[in-house]
């Protein structure tokens, strides 16, 4: 048994704990969700930017992946030339891939795509090779070799188009699983990084988007906002309404995340002045999680505990895996029990990987406050040692009730052996 133990500890090596990167926050550090810094900012809509936008002249600048160039310009660029997303994000940000990215990339995207169009390219030539001595064997015309030629060659080509376009459509879903579901923005940052050194995207807008969330949930919100904030500028989005609408639910998310509500309430007013017709329904659907989050900072601010507590539990299960550890956060400070608290912020620890939470969490932890909430049980479940207890008085109450039912079968024998 003990040699199992040993080789399941090597098979599964702790992960260390890596020193997380997070803005510093101080009227936060003692353990408050709510900043003490907020000021209501002033109210400006999207009519206000695009009434600018066209005071100023400013219209949307073409990136070198939407120009359509000449295949002899696109020939002639080299490769660090053609990633102008890649190029744009780390010139903001100052982020490279690790060595770790660059590995996880080459091994699920180049390797994969390379093999493919190599292993076509063999078959093409070998087929070609088998029609050109078939026919020349026999009687076939100089015109039919040709064609059978040409046709091999665009069968090809379409089947390594259509391989090289399906693997790349499979290897985004992968990165995003990394900080949907692992919880790990550092991770996907990275990773999402190298992919776009080796894949060229034409929506730049949503390259800066997913990015900028990346850093988001790393709890560099200065580095997302002034991402977002430069693209804007740079490419002339002021009047652009998609653009605009993801830049401001940034803005939101970050202002929740900080405790700012008098902010996320300017920008969620900003977001429902963006005329919906000018958006798709995936983008709007966000909005309903933003509101029930404002909400929660209101109940907050106004000392409502158990309130903030029953509407984030309304929604919790239903929220994605990386939300659910900052709303942990929220369930653990506004609970009424010592018990209850310490298991949510305990839950944020564990399973808050490289998202702010987890600093956030410990902060909350050697604040000592928690410690002076009454004890209680847990809703979000007993300890071990709790389970453990109940676990044995259970069985103690079962011996007892067959000792009952025993006693009482040994006594209806008896009396049934009475003469009467």
């Amino acid at each position: 048994m003990a040699k199992n133990k040993k080789k399941r500890a090597r098979r599964m090596p702790k992960m260390p704990e890596r020193e997380l990167h997070v803005d510093d926050i101080q009227e936060l550090e003692g353990g408050a969700l709510l900043s003490t810094e907020d000021t209501a900012a002033a109210l400006r809509t999207f009519q206000d930017d695009l009434e600018e936008a066209r005071r100023e002249g400013i219209v949307p600048k073409p990136s070198s992946e939407t120009e359509n160039p000449s295949f002899m310009d696109q020939f002639a660029r080299n490769g660090a030339e053609k990633h102008e997303v890649f190029r744009y994000i780390r010139d903001h940000t100052g982020d490279v891939p690790n060595e770790d990215a660059d590995d996880w990339i080459q091994t699920f995207y180049v390797a994969k795509v390379q093999g493919t169009s190599v292993a076509f390219f063999i078959a093409l030539i070998l087929s070609v090779g088998g029609v050109i001595i078939g026919n020349f064997r026999g009687t076939a015309t100089i015109g039919i070799v040709i064609s059978w030629m040409l046709s091999f060659v665009l069968l090809a080509a379409i089947i390594v188009f259509v391989m090289v376009w399906f693997i790349g459509r499979r290897v985004y879903p992968k990165i995003a699983i990394m900080l949907d579901a692992g919880r790990d923005p550092e991770t996907y940052c990275m990773r999402y990084l190298a992919y776009l050194r080796e894949k060229n995207t034409k929506d730049v807008l949503e390259a800066i988007a997913n990015y900028s969330r990346g850093l988001r949930w790393q709890g560099r919100w200065k580095d997302a906002t002034e991402l977002f904030d430069s693209y804007i500028a740079d490419y002339g989005m002021l009047g652009d309404a998609r653009a605009q609408y993801l830049h401001h639910q940034l803005l939101a998310c970050c202002a929740f995340d900080r405790g700012r509500l008098q902010t996320m309430q300017a920008e969620i007013a900003y977001m429902k002045s963006v005329p919906t017709a000018d958006l798709d329904e995936s983008l709007t659907s966000s909005m309903d999680t933003l509101v029930k989050l404002e909400q929660l900072l209101e109940l907050e601010r106004d000392g409502k505990k158990r309130e903030a507590y029953e509407l984030v539990e309304s929604f919790f299960y239903s929220s994605e895996n990386v939300l659910r550890v900052a709303l942990a956060l929220h369930l653990g400070t506004n609970s009424d029990n010592r018990n209850d608290a310490l298991e949510w912020i305990n839950f944020v620890v564990q399973m808050g990987v490289t998202t702010w939470c987890v600093k956030r969490a410990k902060a909350i932890r050697n604040s000592g406050q928690l410690q002076k909430l009454p004890a209680g049980e847990s809703r979000f479940g007993k300890n071990a040692r709790e389970r453990r207890r109940d676990a044995r008085e259970k069985r103690k109450a079962e011996r007892a009730r067959l000792a009952e039912l025993a006693d009482a079968e040994t006594t209806v024998e008896h009396e049934a052996q009475i003469p009467r």
